[in-house]
């Protein structure tokens, strides 16, 4: 019987989700591959984001929609991002001076990109 009962327990562990993982979505050429909060003593600091951009024109601007423990911020991260090139930024323009509660992001993703042929998705 208790051996039955710890199966159980190892499978639900295995199948659910957890509930602190972060919903990633890539969205508009945008592949995301991490988004965490930023921590400065007890408050937040912005986020760190690793993406690629998957368009054919380089990105000049990335706008981050995150939510962080029921709020949410508007990231910007501005710059040349090539085309394939990992990107790695921490971004604090938002999402600053929040009570720290871990660096789990409910979620992140990309609400607009500005790509250098003029061409604006949101």
């Amino acid at each position: 019987m208790r051996r039955i009962f710890l199966i159980g327990l190892i499978a639900a562990a295995v199948t659910l989700p957890s509930a602190a993982s972060a919903r990633l979505i890539s969205a508009l050429g945008i592949t995301l591959q991490s988004c965490n909060a930023n921590v400065n003593g007890n408050v937040t600091n912005g986020i760190n984001v690793v993406y690629y951009n998957t368009h054919q024109s380089p990105a000049t601007e990335v706008d981050f929609l995150v939510r962080y423990h029921g709020q949410k911020y508007v990231l910007v991260d501005r710059g040349t991002f090539s085309v394939g090139a990992q990107i790695n930024h921490n971004i604090n323009n938002a999402l600053v001076g929040a009570p720290w509660q871990g660096p789990n992001v409910k979620l992140c993703t990309a609400q607009r990109v500005i790509l250098a042929n003029g061409k604006v998705l949101q």
